[in-house]
């Protein structure tokens, strides 16, 4: 694949990104963002925090060209486009070096404080089912472009930078995907990964207060701003009636999508909302859940959806996850059949994995990071185990979702009767002043609380402490291989691995 300076040229122009072209009649042959991934006839955009000896090493390396912003200062003759926003260059100048993948792509979108990464790998399995393995994920966990585990990629962002999302689109479209389902972050349209990126279908979960710092989004209005930002970009919308805030979304997204274009879906309720898709719980245990779906009104009733699923994952807020999959999924041509067979067989990599030890109570682990999803779990415990003791072992990132922190320490008050403050990536700063943060929220004075910044250490303490009636939840991490300390993706066993390790040495 290759791109002319003309077609760069024109690329920008069009989107009235450019301020000033080079004269330049060579080829690109590579696209990059990182100085470490330069080979010879590649683009180079200049984003962020790129300091000047990065392009040293990019020069060493045999750039070709760069697209850098006005206020880039540089001592070279490299050919060069200055543009007006880069990371939104860089997403129009990728998708057309991959030849818009995207178009070959029925392609679902997931945007919501929590349950994104759920719902994603719910429609994946549906689609799974429906197409035979010819959908692709883009998720927080992993990348899949196929159904050979040589197509299944670590993820580093919940979106990825927009080089990397549409080389993945082109790999899933060359590998024979027909769908692709993937997350959306807020920071995602507030970095430019998804610019001029277009969804057949868009899921908003909910909203509730995250990510609001000074590396993020400095306030919330700002938050949900970027959030509706899918609204923009689908062609269809399906959204949780039930959410906080529903007013301003349903206005937001009346204002972009046709209303047969709208599909609201929620919990069987008289107090909530008109929706057009109900669920009602008629089963549940710890393992998992069966409900019904209730079609009502005319647009509804084209879904043909009604019925009664199995969902391998319990918590009534994974059925309302399931059920905007399920929508999702209909509206790309998924039929009953295949949500039945992707429900029932569903798995989440680090998602409410139980572990029952004989001495030591259950143990969850779960990528449980913020006050409603923490919350939310330590209430499903409450409710789903007959627990003596619940304890849970939490921290929070270094250098974003500082907001997060008071809400980790309001869920730990709310529902835990002991809590383990760790580390949990903290990437340039102090673990312990992290874990300060969260402490100064947990106002409960019923809750013992115990500080070991050695997560191995702090899990291997709450496991060893609990007794056969006690619950411990390991939050956060899940299967994450890595810490971020210092800017290192510093190995790390995981909590699961963790936690089986500790129980066999404990009990065997």
């Amino acid at each position: 694949m290759t791109l002319t300076a003309d077609n760069i040229t024109t690329l920008l122009a069009d989107q009235d990104l450019l301020v000033s072209a080079p004269e330049f009649d060579g080829e690109i042959q590579h696209l990059a963002y990182n100085s470490n991934d330069v080979v010879p006839g590649t683009l180079l955009f200049i984003k962020g925090n790129f300091k000047a000896a990065y392009l040293t090493d990019a020069i060493e390396k045999g750039v070709t060209a760069i697209v850098a912003p006005a206020n880039f200062k540089h001592d070279t003759n490299l050919p060069t486009w200055v543009a007006d926003d880069v990371p939104a260059a860089m997403s129009i100048i990728a998708m057309a070096y991959y030849q818009y993948p995207q178009n070959s792509l029925a392609l679902i979108g997931i945007t919501g404080t929590k349950g994104k990464t759920s719902t994603a790998y719910m429609a994946y399995e549906i689609l799974r089912a429906y197409t035979h393995d010819k959908v692709a994920l883009s998720s927080t966990l992993q990348v899949i472009t196929d159904n050979n585990p040589e197509s299944h990629y670590r993820a580093h962002l919940t979106t990825p930078e927009s080089v990397d999302l549409f080389r993945w689109m082109r790999e899933a479209v060359d590998n024979g995907m027909t769908h692709m389902v993937m997350e959306v972050s807020s920071q995602a349209f507030k970095m430019r990964r998804v610019y001029g990126l277009h969804f057949n279908v868009g899921i908003f979960l909910n909203i509730s207060p995250d990510h609001i710092g000074e590396n993020e989004h400095p306030t919330f209005e700002d938050y949900i701003q970027h959030k509706m930002m899918l609204f923009d970009h689908s062609e269809q919308v399906v959204l949780n009636v039930d959410t906080d805030h529903f007013g301003e979304l349903i206005e937001h997204a009346e204002l972009t999508v046709p209303r047969d274009g709208i599909w609201l879906y929620g919990q069987e309720d008289a107090d909530s909302p008109k929706a057009d898709v109900y669920f009602e719980a008629t089963d549940a245990n710890l393992h998992g859940s069966v409900f019904k779906v209730r079609e009502v009104g005319q647009q509804a009733e084209h879904l043909h959806i009604n019925g009664e699923y199995t969902l391998d994952m319990p918590g009534d807020f994974n059925q309302s996850n399931a059920l905007a999959a399920m929508i999702a999924t209909r509206l790309v041509n998924a039929d009953a059949p295949a949500m039945a067979e992707g429900l029932e067989t569903v798995k989440v990599p680090g998602r409410m994995q139980v572990l029952n030890t004989k001495e030591h109570g259950t143990i969850y682990v779960d990528y449980a990071h913020n006050y409603a999803s923490i919350a939310a779990l330590l209430q499903f415990v409450r409710q789903n185990e007959s627990v003596n003791q619940l304890t849970i072992v939490v921290g929070a990132p270094g250098n974003k979702g500082v907001s997060r922190r008071p809400g980790i320490g309001k869920a730990v008050s709310e529902g835990a009767d002991v809590v383990y403050l760790t580390s949990d990536d903290p990437q340039y700063e102090d673990p312990a002043k992290i874990a300060d943060e969260i402490q100064t929220a947990i106002t409960n004075p019923k809750v013992t609380i115990y500080r070991e910044l050695d997560r191995t250490k702090a899990i291997a303490s709450a496991i060893q402490a609990a007794g056969s009636d006690d619950v411990v939840v390991l939050a956060a991490k899940g299967l994450d291989e890595y810490q971020k300390i210092d800017g290192v993706d510093t190995p790390y066993e995981n909590d699961w691995a963790v936690a089986n390790r500790i129980v066999s040495e404990l009990e065997f």
